[in-house]
């Protein structure tokens, strides 16, 4: 009796250690994959925002013409921008940038659409960045900083940009997005 007590209070112990060891392990798994989640997301996002904030800085270089078009949707973001510059062959390039409609996700327990950012030289396309976009939005700014939507007024260009996180479920993760923004002023906006 004596030895099934031993080997029963043995089998107790252990399994409530296995069970310890592999709820630390499911635990961290699942905190690994949601930050490599983030970091391919955060990556995807700044390296749009590095094109964006290279490409704008040259708004009207080269050419007589700057900014050509600037349209919104009811939900406010940017669903169209395009502007003059010069190629790297020194003719003028019609740069624009269009947002279409993806699938919706669940983001922090709420419905968003997604959308995908692409570019085009010339009507033709030539890039673009990812399709998990929830926010993007340009804005025009006169010389105080206050937003315009006069053209000749505008010297600055603030861009803002949500990226929701793609993978993973909603009920498991701590982040749901990647935000990035900036102001930039193309020197050829007067």
């Amino acid at each position: 009796m004596q030895f099934i007590l031993d080997n029963l209070s043995a089998l107790l112990v252990s399994t409530a250690v296995l069970l310890m060891v592999l709820s630390t392990q499911f635990t961290a798994q699942r905190s690994a994959a949601e930050q490599t989640i983030a970091y391919v997301a955060k990556k995807q996002t700044l390296e749009t925002a590095d094109t964006i904030e290279r490409e704008f800085l040259l708004i009207g270089d080269g050419t007589d013409e700057t900014i050509v078009d600037l349209t919104t949707n009811v939900a406010g973001n940017t669903t169209s921008f395009s502007f003059w510059r010069e190629d790297e062959l020194g003719a003028d390039m019609l740069v624009a940038y269009t947002l279409t409609e993806q699938d919706s996700l669940m983001v922090g327990g709420e419905m968003r659409q997604l959308y995908r950012l692409n570019r085009f030289e010339n009507g033709l396309a030539s890039g673009g960045g990812s399709s998990t976009l929830t926010d993007f939005r340009i804005t025009l700014l006169d010389m105080t900083g206050a937003p315009t939507v006069s053209v000749p007024d505008a010297r600055l260009i603030r861009v803002a940009a949500v990226n929701a996180y793609p993978y993973g479920s909603d009920s498991d993760m701590y982040l749901f997005r990647s935000f990035w923004g900036i102001t930039v002023r193309p020197m050829n906006l007067e």
